[in-house]
């Protein structure tokens, strides 16, 4: 009983270890991965193999798709995201407090497309395109929140080769590789005028003329912008 007590909280810790992971990749995923599995939410998506999209969630599923197949959708996403200011207090050396954004929730357009050759009895050749991962938020100019994001803007393409093979009428194995390219845009608003006052010692000269200089030209904000992208 002992070693089960002390063994039972190191399993529970590890499992919410790993839904921990999943929870933060989930915060880009996008399931929307077809048509046919919307319905069901999809449920047993990956053994249902109820068309050539079964490339994407189980590529060993081509080999109950006779012939060939092709299939398509094009999913529209409309998020709502909007913040409410609640008592922020304007720093020091900041120009204005600022908005609350509007709804930085946009529209997005997913698609996904995928097709599935029988070769013969046995084997069985697709390819998937479709775009797993995506996020984007973009924040009216000037908001309160405008230091931390303005627009934030993940995009991913992937391209998955797939091959089937049908080993009996009970067991089929399969195999794909996904090629995926990502692409990442992240602006903020930067506060010049805060930063030339970092210096000031006492604090009531930050007022002096390099910050104020700054002011009287409007240059007392910018904006920072980083895009990346890689391949994988």
């Amino acid at each position: 009983m002992k070693l089960i007590r002390k063994v039972m909280p190191l399993a529970v810790a590890a499992a919410l270890t790993g839904f921990s992971a999943g929870a933060q990749a989930s915060g880009f995923a996008l399931i929307e991965q077809n048509a046919s599995g919307i319905g069901n939410a999809y449920a047993g998506g990956a053994a249902v193999a109820e068309d050539a999209s079964t490339i994407y969630f189980n590529p060993a599923g081509m080999t109950r798709l006779p012939g060939r197949q092709a299939v398509g959708a094009l999913h529209a996403i409309k998020p709502k995201t909007e913040f409410t200011n609640t008592g922020s207090t304007l720093a020091a050396a900041q120009g204005s407090l600022g908005g609350n954004g509007g709804d930085a929730g946009d529209w997005a357009f997913v698609p996904n497309a995928y097709l599935s050759w029988q070769i013969n009895n046995q084997w069985f050749v697709g390819v998937g395109l479709n775009a797993p991962f995506g996020l984007k938020t973009e924040y009216d100019a000037g908001w309160v929140g405008r230091f931390h994001a303005l627009e934030s803007e993940v995009k991913t393409i992937n391209v998955n080769p797939s091959v089937a093979f049908k080993l009996s009428d009970a067991v089929s194995l399969g195999f794909g590789v996904n090629w995926q390219r990502m692409e990442a845009t992240l602006t903020n608003s930067v506060n010049y005028a805060a930063g030339a006052a970092a210096g000031c010692t006492p604090q009531p000269a930050c007022a002096g003329p390099t910050v104020a200089g700054l002011t009287a030209l409007g240059q007392n904000e910018g904006v920072a912008t980083i895009e990346a992208d890689d391949d994988s």
